[in-house]
């Protein structure tokens, strides 16, 4: 389990707050699954930058020696 920090994935918008920029997994992650820190058994498919910033957010990688992938879009969050 690796924690995904600001140091790995951080996206600034001078006019939006990281808890409004959402992050959507936008395919299937290849050899590995995003969880939230609290409840690593249920893989995530949206997340915000400010759980990045805090560090909620986790890679579980599935123990192959290939690469992984994961392919996000990130946009202004919902109301």
């Amino acid at each position: 389990m690796v924690v995904v920090g600001p140091e790995v994935l951080e996206t600034v918008d001078a006019d939006t707050a990281p808890d409004r920029l959402v992050y959507d997994v936008h395919s299937q992650v290849i050899n590995g699954r995003l969880a939230f820190v609290d409840s690593p058994q249920l893989s995530v498919s949206t997340f915000t930058q400010e759980d990045i910033n805090n560090r909620r957010v986790v890679f579980l990688h599935h123990g192959s020696r290939e690469n992984f992938a994961i392919y996000l879009e990130v946009g202004m969050g919902r109301s």
